[in-house]
């Protein structure tokens, strides 16, 4: 996963910093398959817990779009199955992340290490 990250890490950085919905969704249509694949990964690897979100971003999404990460990212066999799937059904369940991007991503910008 590291170097997946490593490798598309201008474009999650786009994302995280992505001001609107629209240059979000901008973004994702225009990202290879490879990026969009990243980018469920790691969405898979926060709805599992692996990667961990700070209480106050996590307050910050609605209950609907938890309820999408839950559904189609925290099982091993739905993420499976989105990564395998077709471009227009990545396309059709990442832009509704589009308004929390910088939340989801704020941990893996600002990982903060206290000795």
């Amino acid at each position: 996963m590291k170097a997946l990250l490593i490798r598309d890490k201008e474009f999650l950085r786009s994302l995280y910093e992505s001001n609107g919905q629209s240059r979000a969704k901008n973004l994702l249509t225009f990202a290879s398959d490879q990026k969009l694949n990243t980018l469920i990964r790691l969405l898979h690897l926060l709805a599992t817990g692996e990667i961990k979100i700070k209480k106050e971003h996590f307050d910050a999404l609605q209950k609907r779009q938890l309820n999408v990460v839950k559904r189609h990212l925290e099982s091993n066999k739905s993420s499976q199955k989105l990564l395998n799937g077709e471009r227009q059904d990545k396309l059709k369940v990442l832009t509704k992340f589009s308004a929390v991007f910088h939340e989801l991503l704020f941990t893996l910008f600002n990982q903060i290490i206290q000795k």
